[in-house]
């Protein structure tokens, strides 16, 4: 079988000569090393690229069988060109090779034990069920377009055609015709591939599978039973030709199969460093696919009590597919809105609308102030480079100038919202600023709906240039205001300003009230009696909002102390990275406290490295809990591929002094040097933390060091006392 395939193996006689040289008559039998190098050598590249090649759409496919007393081979070949093309083998390139004839290339092996009940038939009906199994084996291959079938039997050339037939070959002939082919007759001395395969008594395919189990594997295995009680049980009972047992079980050289439905499969005995093995190969080594693709493997190689439980384990304690995938499942965190406020101008929201467009009077932006009880509306147009200064006198301008300080403004995290200025102003009012999470604009909803309506009614009245649009904010802030609102029942106006302002349609129209004057009995009782029905109606819709939001979304069971895995859309991108091929997830890192009041979150404040410069606070919904096992301690490295085999570092968890020592003499004492304790990228473990001099770290992460220096200074990590 080697020596047919020799053309595609390179240098094959000086591979072969140990085993050549075995041959000769007046050569003793002795298996030396060298021996056993060419045999692996040769089997390697049998099932490898060195010989077999990636199947071609454009050739036609071309099918051998052949059966024996032992059972059926099959090859599906396809031609190649007069010359052999460069491919990789061994991660090296193939030469290429002129030949004296065109050869076929494999591009699969199949083997498959003849069943007991065929072993009494007839040679037809073997031949016959060779080319059966092989029809049906490659039939994502050969169904649907035409190929050519050799066989060393030459009666199968009719065998379509044949009008006597049993049971068992109608059934085999219905799916044979199914396909298009050319019967041809191969002379038996040439069907040298397809003869070998068919020839080998009690061959597992379990064994030669891109798993290629090697003789230490093998004799891990057979050790391993004797070790496993279950399994050693049952090689006991097939040892005494127990029939039940025979029945399900099958020993090979060693080796014990389950056979089920014709699939027959390797028992692994409890083993963790082989389980781990056969479990990193069907998930690590395939993709990192989920559970059921994962188990699919299995299923079809593996069997072992468990297998199916430990699959699931596996597959969710992996941190490459935690750290890579998305999240398919419902969101984290519940739907808890803020507290309706009591009376109009309490509670503010506020917001910066990019309209990405610069207007003629240089303006970009929109300040968005809005009144979460009345949800009335001011709306000021700002130039892009608008600074903090700039925004406190806007919004004394257009809003505390007419409506006073509120208690609350809620925001999102803008630079101009989290500055020193801008709080220390809010402080000198007596105004509590109240942030959401970064990247969370749900939680400033008030100020977002706002955007959106500001945006739908702009969409009407701008001109198609769209550069007159912030002559065009005022118009659209009466609109809104004037408008009733869902959440209210009422318009803004009528809450903010305790009365409706006229519109020209309501010059036509008779009065339907009277007008009671302000600052009467009648007035204050209508306004507290109005007010009372826009909470009574705030808190319907907000109860409404909270039932069908929460239909989609799963309560967070965070704890402090737990680890785990931020979004990488919440954090910084890096110059030059592709954010659609980043990890889906960062970390993991530890929960340090619950945001707010809540006990169940929705937002905790978790320990993300310093040098990232993100705020460390992050709703549930950003988060993903990290799942760990120690059942699987000889699993493959989860790390990702390093940068030219360096490693990024993390952060810095600790320091401390390094002791040095005294000079002799009256010298002065030398000053101590520090040394940080650096945690890696995506080193779960802290055994893997690695102690480092500053000046050491200064060469390879001036950042890290220091941000960590800087958080030092403020006191928010003491030092270790060894």
């Amino acid at each position: 079988m080697t020596g047919y395939y020799r053309t595609f193996v390179k240098n094959y006689s000086i591979v072969a000569a140990p085993l050549t040289d075995l041959t000769c008559l007046d050569t003793p039998w002795e298996w030396t090393d060298k021996c056993e190098a060419a045999f692996r050598h040769l089997k390697h590249a049998l099932t490898h690229y060195e010989v077999l090649k990636l199947p071609d759409p454009d050739k036609p496919f071309i099918v051998t069988t052949d059966a024996s007393q032992y059972g059926i081979g099959t090859v599906l070949a396809q031609q190649e060109g007069p010359k052999l093309r460069p491919v990789k083998y061994m991660s090296k390139k193939m030469p290429s090779q002129k030949l004296a004839k065109p050869k076929l290339r494999p591009v699969e092996y199949m083997s498959k034990k003849m069943p007991s009940q065929k072993l009494a038939k007839s040679t037809y009906e073997k031949e016959l069920y060779a080319v059966y199994k092989a029809l049906t084996h490659w039939r994502h291959y050969l169904l649907g377009r035409f190929f050519i079938l050799r066989t060393d039997h030459q009666t199968l050339k009719w065998m379509r055609t044949q009008l006597v037939l049993s049971d068992a070959l109608k059934r085999w002939i219905e799916v044979i015709k199914q396909y298009d082919f050319d019967p041809q007759h191969l002379k038996g001395e040439y069907n040298k591939v397809a003869d070998a395969l068919s020839c080998i008594p009690d061959f597992s395919g379990a064994l030669i599978t891109e798993f290629s189990l090697t003789d230490n594997v093998t004799q891990s295995l057979v050790e391993a039973y004797r070790e496993d009680q279950f399994m050693s049980e049952i090689i006991r009972r097939l040892e005494a030709k127990d029939k039940k047992t025979s029945a399900e079980f099958e020993l090979v050289n060693g080796l014990l199969f389950l056979e089920k439905a014709g699939n027959k499969r390797l028992c692994v005995p409890n083993s963790e460093s082989l389980r781990s093995l056969f479990l990193g190969e069907c998930h690590d080594a395939t993709g990192h696919f989920g559970y059921k693709k994962t188990a699919a493997n299995l299923l079809q190689r593996f069997w072992w009590p468990t297998m199916m439980r430990d699959a699931q384990l596996y597959v969710e304690t992996c941190q490459v597919c935690q750290r890579d995938k998305p999240r398919t499942q419902a969101p984290l965190g519940l739907l808890k809105p803020l507290p309706i406020p009591k009376r109009p101008g309490e509670s503010l929201s506020m917001d910066f609308m990019d309209t990405l467009i610069t207007s003629k009077n240089e303006m970009r932006h929109i300040f968005v102030i809005v009144d979460r009880f009345s949800k009335y509306a001011r709306l000021v147009a700002m130039p892009e480079t608008a600074k903090t200064e700039y925004v406190i006198r806007m919004f004394k301008e257009n809003w505390v100038r007419d409506f006073g300080l509120p208690k609350f403004i809620v925001s999102d995290r803008d630079v101009r919202f989290t500055s020193e200025l801008w709080k220390a102003a809010a402080a000198e009012q007596g105004t509590q600023l109240q942030m959401t999470s970064g990247n969370h604009p749900e939680a400033n909803g008030q100020a977002e709906q706002l955007n959106r309506a500001v945006q739908h009614l702009l969409r009407h009245y701008i001109k198609p240039n769209q550069v007159d649009w912030d002559e065009k904010l005022a118009l659209v802030a009466s609109l809104y205001n004037n408008a009733v609102h869902r959440a209210t029942g009422v318009s803004p106006n009528s809450l903010q300003l305790t009365f409706k302002p006229r519109l020209p349609l309501d010059f036509l129209l008779p009065e339907h009230e009277p007008t009671v004057a302000p600052g009467t009995l009648e007035f204050a009782h209508r306004y507290e009696q109005k007010m009372q029905q826009a909470v009574e109606q705030m808190q319907k819709a907000q109860a409404a909002m909270i039932e069908s939001e929460n239909r989609h979304r799963r309560p967070s069971t965070f704890q402090v102390g737990d680890r785990v895995w931020v979004k990488s859309s919440e954090l910084g991108q890096e110059y030059g990275i592709s954010r659609k091929l980043m990890p889906q997830y960062f970390g993991p890192w530890e929960v340090l406290d619950i945001a707010g009041t809540d006990p169940d979150g929705p937002s905790y404040v978790v320990r993300i490295p310093g040098h990232l410069r993100t705020y460390p606070v992050f709703h549930a919904s950003k988060m993903a809990p990290f799942k760990e096992t120690d059942q699987f301690p000889s699993r493959r490295s989860m790390l990702p591929p390093t940068m030219d085999g360096e490693v990024d570092i993390d952060d810095i968890v600790d320091h401390r002094d390094l002791p040095v020592s005294r000079p002799a003499g009256r010298g002065r004492p030398r000053k101590p040097k520090l040394q940080y304790c650096v945690r890696f990228r995506h080193h779960t473990d802290p055994k893997e933390d690695r102690w480092f001099t500053r000046e050491e770290l200064m060469q390879t992460a001036p950042q890290v060091v220091t941000q960590y220096e800087r958080s030092l200074q403020k006191g928010k990590r003491p030092m270790i006392e060894d």
